[in-house]
């Protein structure tokens, strides 16, 4: 129950104001006398004295002024009320890539679109819809409306992505569509045992299955290799239960590398080599043969640069300088190392170099001119030191624990790396791992990356003293070290991302993005002048900022979104109701209460008055 106008319940200041009535009336009791005794002096009769005597007039009169006071504020309540079989509808869609496989030219999607349709033409006129779509997360596209018009807009507007879809996803569709007497959800598959009946108690939901088996082929990875030094491979994976012929091509700075037909048996992968290629750059392979999904048949990879480049190793410890430099010569065996002593490194010639990468590790950054840094165990600084540090360091964990990555499952097992900085990152950076103090539940970022103005900016947060990169227990640290220099010197201007996930890049101003249907998007900056958008197309995206263009290259593929052949079929349908068994379903809504109260407030006055009037013909009009 409810009010809708609160400041109306001032009318009950009345029920005071009869109060009052009742007072003043009790204040000079009347003695009745005999007339033969006017002018002689009598003594008063002793009665009880009562501040205020409630009889039933004063209820019938207070009970009429509370049903009127709550009849002007607007009392409403809450009740169930019956609605026909079809009253209210939600379409849930499934947008997932299956979706997007096409079975005799016809696109999944688009036949969901025309049973869905065909249900919207067949509702009667007072009937509302709501169009709900899923994939990495829920959408309402349109919410309920009795407009038909609409609703056939946002089913025609809707559209497959290139991702995967997530169960939290359609739950949370299913939840949406609560409010409705029933549900249609369209999709290429069924959902996950046991999660729409967790979603929605009293199981109406109807499931329409679209699609049936079909052949599909999909890249699964291309690693490029490195240039000039080992061969890349193209993993290719057959998903249908017959052999399929595959055309394969593979181009690396635009020129073509690889290009052969293929023979897949059933249900299995090739490994196709190629190369070593001539240099570093975008490698791009794609299956040139027409299948069921044509989102997994193109991937992308960035192959590292081979040309020279200048390396700055620091650190107080002569074994880890050691370490860091096997590392980054493993990352590019083509880098000129210089590994120096920070205490020494004021003094000698390395100082008035410049570098393309710097690694620090448990030193600053004062005197280095790099285009990119890395901080390994950085340093901390006194407070008020000049200039103030790039990564404030706010405290140090005595034993740290890896336990996850950021574009991963957690790991199965927690690995103790051993003392850990904890670094407030500026906006600008994205942890890449996360971990946890030995014992603890506060998470703080074990690898981090960004780029500033300055240029690009990594740390690493735990300390690798004690060989600790070369602990064969303790390879989940060496290759989190890896990947995070890896990802400081890919280009500025070249990004190879997933589908389905956020992409920050640093343009410091407003940017146009660009997809790759041709479609354009503008997008603002943050307050670290980055810009974010997730693709949910696999293809090239650019985004444009000015003279400045940055090519994003998108990949898509997921195992079970691409097998197409082993769907499930759709669950027994349930039985359609007769007409005379059909259940009755009924939805909350808010019914106004002030008729009833007027009502009541009537019968009350009408009460009153039958009882004066009683009192009137027994005991005389003076007793009323």
């Amino acid at each position: 129950m409810g009010l809708l106008n609160p400041g109306n319940l001032i009318y009950g200041l009345g029920l005071a104001l009869l109060v009052l009535i009742y007072l003043r009336s009790r204040a000079r009791p009347t003695i009745d006398v005999s007339s033969l005794i006017l002018f002689e002096t009598a003594p008063a009769p002793v009665a009880k004295s009562r501040l205020l005597r409630l009889d039933l007039l004063f209820w019938l009169e207070a009970l009429t002024l509370g049903a009127l006071t709550l009849a002007l504020a607007g009392l409403y309540v809450r009740r169930a009320v019956p609605v026909g079989l079809h009253r209210s509808h939600a379409l849930v869609f499934d947008l997932g890539a299956g979706m997007s496989a096409v079975d005799g030219g016809v696109a999944r999607l688009d036949v969901a679109k025309k049973e869905a349709l065909e249900i919207v033409d067949d509702a009667p006129a007072g009937d509302d819809f709501s169009v709900i779509s899923y994939a990495v997360e829920a959408e309402t596209r349109r919410a309920h409306s009795r407009n038909k018009s609409e609703v056939r807009g946002a089913i025609a507007a809707l559209a497959p992505a290139a991702v995967a879809v997530r169960p939290a996803a359609l739950r949370a569709a299913i939840i949406d569509a609560r409010g409705a007497a029933t549900i249609d959800l369209f999709a290429d598959r069924p959902p996950p045992t046991g999660l729409v009946d967790e979603a929605r108690p009293d199981r109406r939901v109807n499931f329409h299955q679209v699609g049936g088996p079909a052949d599909n082929l999909a890249i699964v990875t291309l690693d490029p290799g490195v240039p000039r030094g080992s061969e890349g491979r193209c993993v290719v994976r057959n998903f249908s239960m017959r052999p399929q012929q595959c055309e394969l091509r593979i181009e690396a700075g635009g020129r073509e590398v690889f290009h052969s037909p293929l023979i897949l048996e059933p249900r299995a992968q090739m490994i196709v080599p190629f190369g070593p290629l001539a240099a570093g750059g975008l490698v791009h392979a794609r299956i040139l043969t027409s299948d069921a999904l044509a989102a997994d048949n193109d991937r992308y990879a960035l192959a590292p640069s081979i040309v020279q480049a200048r390396t700055l190793v620091m650190s107080p410890e002569p074994e880890v300088r050691d370490d860091l430099a096997r590392v980054v010569l493993a990352v590019n065996p083509n880098f000129l190392v210089t590994a120096v002593d920070p205490a020494l490194f004021v003094r000698s010639k390395a100082a008035a170099q410049r570098y393309d990468l710097a690694v620090l590790h448990d030193c600053d950054d004062r005197g280095v001119r790099a285009a990119a840094k890395l901080f390994v165990f950085p340093e901390p600084r006194l407070d008020g030191a000049a200039p103030a540090p790039l990564l404030p360091v706010t405290g140090t964990a005595a034993l740290a624990e890896f336990q996850s990555r950021t574009d991963d499952a957690p790991l199965t097992a927690p690995v103790v790396l051993g003392p850990a900085r904890l670094v407030q990152l500026p906006g600008w950076m994205d942890p890449l791992a996360r971990g946890t103090n030995a014992g603890g539940h506060d998470s703080f970022p074990l690898a981090a990356t960004g780029r500033n103005a300055g240029g690009e900016v990594g740390v690493i947060t735990f300390d690798i003293r004690n060989h600790l990169l070369l602990d064969p227990d303790r390879m989940d640290a060496l290759v989190l070290t890896i990947d995070t220099l890896r990802t400081m010197l890919v280009p500025p201007d070249l990004k190879v991302v997933p589908t389905g996930r956020s992409v920050p890049v640093s343009v410091f101003g407003q940017a146009t993005l660009v997809k790759p249907d041709g479609s354009r998007d503008v997008l603002p900056p943050d307050p670290w002048g980055r810009v974010h958008f997730r693709p949910l197309e696999a293809g090239r995206y650019f985004v444009v900022a000015g003279p400045r263009m940055i090519e994003v290259d998108a990949n898509y593929y997921d195992a079970a979104e691409s097998d197409l052949a082993l769907i499930p079929p759709p669950p027994l349908p349930h039985a359609t109701p007769r007409a005379g068994n059909a259940p009755v379903y009924r939805e909350v809504r808010i019914a106004p209460a002030t008729m009833l109260l007027i009502l009541l407030a009537l019968l009350f006055i009408l009460a009153e008055s039958a009882l004066i009037v009683r009192q009137a013909s027994r005991w005389g009009l003076r007793h009323v």
